[in-house]
């Protein structure tokens, strides 16, 4: 019979590898894991700053008196990429989601992610990372929390990892900014007195202990040191979340006297943090946010037959860079060479100046004696020199030939470095620039993809840390400072008044926040760009300097823009001035220069009644005096025919002919008076109005 297996005892449990032991044997599985990416990468650092002859040929070179010369033009290349993503940083954009959140209070979430960058000089953390990535495939930043000044507020800073080989991340995790990633290690060398100092009389671990390549030990002091690292890893913990009337929150954190509407079990991240060496732990905590806060920046990252290649930009320029230093070593060599080439002389030809002959290529001679006859007595030619051919025209092709590889396998090309090409017209020249910008533009875009989870860290850290109602500084995208007030309500108390001085208080624990990325110039050279295409409009508009020339002035960047905008707008119509309701004494301004205004229009209207009242009147004078010429011309008529009648016609005849007259006399004045009537004004304010006729009142007869 087959002898039955021993089961294990109840009270047998599997035996828990300590924290110490995982720690270590999940340091060598990254390690391992990423030996030869890590030695890739420290050839492509060591080529970078001019290692670029392999050690056998060098120290063969050498010893032979061959020139072995280094033109490194690999920096050159790399700063035209780092260079361009300064010009164009990109930058964190807060949108909100849903939950309660809103657009107000995501652009304070915003303003308090450019604090953080512009308080612990973001920018040296992005620039290191993002050239380390150009150099060697991979760079990484940190987020940290740590008490302010006397004070048990606390403040979050970006900082720089100078050295990315002190990183080691879970090889397991897939997503390009290791948002994934169940553990991560970051080791530090410590002199012994200063580990004593910091962590008192603890075990010091051996400086192997947690050492692989690109790592090790420091060469600038004598000293064995200690080597400590910083663990962290992730746990799972179950928590109740509830759902009440104003919103979802923690088990506990729910407002008072709401009712829970439903609740659920979730499994949460935690994420821990210890510092240990290779016996022990020296401190532990937890870390508030979710995400381990380490942001890794990746150049080309790909899986090849299951293992891992990551790279930068040197990585394919290194065979290039080679060739052009081979052949500017040949070419060199062979230039040197030429003075050098030897001379062809008869037996006995030279004999008794063998000295002067032997120091003909190292000395400048006068003259150099010679025997006419060889040995038998038969005359010969002088020596002459032996030509060297040595094809400097087929390493200039050579030369050129490694300068284009270079070029190529960068994508820069002579545009784009400011040199003189083929390409003479400017939208050529744009064109070729252009293209190289396309070549490299995975780089920039790889880095806006870490800044938009160290967005999202910042987003899911910065309610963790406010825990009471505190006033905060925001920096807006021009750069100018405001200061807010804000809470998290489901850790401050939430019947705290505002505080003085301040009408809101911005909730930044409620609501569900997203992150984008803008990428393109920086905010001073967005303002530059203004200002040249909005010159451009005003020469072709110039009527536009009237309404928009506080915008354009304030735009620019020398000493006395910012007053002479503010003139500028102070001049503009009282409808393109923005009203600042909180500032009562702006307010107070411009209304007295509306009514200011508005009495100068009043003033000019009335002189223009008045400038019109008058041209009526003597228009009235005018036509009243043409019809008084009238009827006398008519009465005069009237006259002459009484008197041609009384002389040629019967009385009846002249009788119906002065009837006649007469009718017409007073037809032509009945439509004077009735033009005059209809022209004249209506009285203004209750003013008398001008007699018919043109005639003035009564206590003026003489003008009748």
């Amino acid at each position: 019979m087959r002898e039955a297996k021993s089961k294990p005892r109840k009270d047998e449990q599997p035996q828990v590898p300590s924290l110490i032991t995982l720690a270590l044997k999940r340091f060598r599985l990254a390690a391992d894991s990423e030996q030869r990416l890590r030695r890739d990468a420290l050839d492509d650092l060591e080529f970078r700053i001019g290692k670029q002859w392999p050690s056998d040929i060098e120290t063969s070179r050498t010893q032979d008196g061959r020139p072995c010369l280094t033109m490194n033009r690999i920096p050159a290349f790399l700063r035209q990429v780092t260079n361009e993503q300064r010009q164009q940083r990109p930058a964190v954009q807060v949108n909100p989601v849903g939950d309660g959140a809103d657009i107000e209070t995501a652009e304070i979430i915003e303003g308090v992610i450019r604090h953080i960058e512009v308080n612990s000089d973001a920018e040296v953390a992005y620039d290191h990372a993002f050239e380390m990535m150009a150099t060697i495939g991979f760079g990484y930043w940190r987020i940290i929390t740590e008490y302010e000044t006397e004070s048990f507020d606390q403040q979050i800073l970006i900082k720089r990892i100078k050295n990315p080989f002190t990183v080691y991340f879970d090889p397991t995790a897939i997503e390009p900014d290791y948002s994934d990633a169940k553990w991560a290690f970051i080791v530090e060398d410590l002199l012994p007195d200063e580990y004593r100092s910091r962590y008192g009389n603890t075990q010091m671990a051996s400086l192997k202990d947690f050492a692989t390549v690109g790592d090790h030990d420091p060469e600038w002091a004598n000293r064995e040191f200690v080597r400590v690292a910083e663990y962290f890893y992730t746990e799972e913990v179950p928590e109740t979340l509830v759902q009440t009337a104003s919103g979802t929150y923690r088990a506990g954190e729910e407002p008072t006297g709401e009712d829970i509407q439903q609740e659920r079990r979730v499994m949460r991240q935690q994420v821990c943090w210890r510092k240990i060496n290779a016996v022990e732990v020296i401190e532990e905590r937890d870390w508030p946010g979710q995400w381990i806060p380490i942001v890794p920046v990746l150049g080309d990252d790909l899986d090849v037959d299951g293992k891992r290649y990551l790279a930068g930009m040197v990585r394919n320029a290194k065979d290039p860079q080679r060739m052009y230093n081979y052949q500017i070593s040949a070419a060199t060599e062979a230039s040197a060479l030429q003075p050098k080439a030897p001379f062809l002389v008869a037996d006995g030809q030279i004999e008794g100046f063998e000295d002067q002959w032997r120091q003909a290529n190292v000395r400048n001679f006068a003259f150099l004696p010679y025997h006419v006859q060889d040995t038998a007595g038969k005359p010969i030619p002088p020596p002459q020199r032996q030509s060297s051919d040595t094809q400097l025209a087929s390493y200039s092709f050579l030369i050129r030939q490694a300068d284009n590889d270079l070029k190529a396998t960068t994508g820069i090309f002579d545009a784009s470095l400011g040199e003189k090409g083929p390409d003479q017209s400017g939208r050529a020249i744009l064109a070729r620039q252009k293209q190289g910008d396309i070549a490299n533009l995975n780089w920039t875009d790889n880095l806006a993809r870490s800044i938009r989870h160290t967005g999202r860290i910042l987003i899911d850290l910065i309610p963790r840390i406010v825990t009471r109602t505190k006033i905060q500084r925001i920096i807006n995208p021009d750069r100018s400072v405001k200061h807010v007030a804000i809470t998290n309500s489901h850790m401050a108390d939430a019947d705290l008044e505002n505080p003085v001085g301040y009408d809101k208080v911005y909730d930044v624990g409620v609501g569900i926040y997203d992150v984008s990325v803008s990428v393109g110039p920086s905010y001073q050279s967005k303002r530059q760009e203004a200002v040249a295409s909005q010159m451009a409009l005003i020469n072709s508009y110039p009527q536009m300097m009237q309404i928009a020339g506080d915008l354009l002035v304030r735009n620019m960047d020398w000493p006395g823009a910012e007053q002479i905008a503010e003139r500028l707008y102070k001049s503009l119509p009282p409808q393109l001035q923005d009203q600042d309701t909180q500032d009562p004494k702006k307010a107070l301004m411009g209304a007295q220069a509306t009514v200011q205004q508005l009495q100068q229009q009043l003033q000019q209207a009335t002189a223009l009644i008045q400038q019109q009242h008058e041209i009526i009147q003597t228009e009235q004078v005018k036509q009243s005096a043409e019809s008084q010429r009238e009827a006398k011309r008519l009465e005069a008529q009237i006259v002459i025919a009484k008197i041609n009648a009384s002389k040629d016609l019967d009385k009846a005849a002249a009788d119906r002919m002065i009837a006649e007259f007469e009718q017409a006399t007073d037809h032509a004045h009945e439509l004077a008076m009735a033009q005059v009537q209809a022209q004249q004004p209506q009285p203004v304010n209750g003013g008398a109005q001008p007699q018919a006729g043109g005639q003035q009142p009564a206590e003026n007869p003489q003008n009748a």
